[in-house]
């Protein structure tokens, strides 16, 4: 007789429950790194930036502030929560700000035939295979 019918309190908490089912789980990000996801401050401006989610939640609410002609000109591409904003690391770190670096663009023959070169490519397991893709495919010059 007392199990055919459900009291009041298990029932209210069946429908709790339910409702706590069908409620969405709301996803949290705890990462304090910038997203690496250029944007820019204004449409006209070609000046582009790094930012926190947290800015771009704020910016995206309210509109974007121009920028005098001097600031736009030397903008920097780092957010300033970046490494390289650290105060003890502005002597050197403010001369380059994680921008492509043409590493190649000055080599000499020399330093051009130690990393491409053929005896670098047989010392490592991935150099020899690209030798052996270059020799099946017929090259007269399979390194440097």
């Amino acid at each position: 007789m007392f199990a055919a019918r459900p009291t009041i309190g298990v029932a209210a908490a069946r429908t709790v429950a339910t409702a706590a089912k069908a409620a969405p789980a709301q996803t949290r990000s705890f990462s304090i790194l910038p997203r690496l996801r250029p944007t820019s401050l204004t449409s006209t401006s070609a000046v582009s930036f790094f930012r926190s989610p947290i800015l771009s939640q704020i910016t995206a609410a309210a509109p974007a502030p121009s920028l005098p002609s001097d600031v736009s000109a030397t903008a920097d591409l780092v957010s300033p929560s970046s490494i390289s904003r650290h105060p003890a690391l502005a002597g050197f770190a403010s001369q380059i700000r994680c921008g492509p670096r043409a590493t190649m663009a000055y080599a000499t023959r020399l330093i051009q035939k130690r990393r491409h070169g053929f005896l670098s490519r047989v010392r490592t397991k991935a150099g020899r295979k690209t030798l052996a893709r270059r020799r099946t495919k017929g090259r007269k010059r399979l390194a440097y």
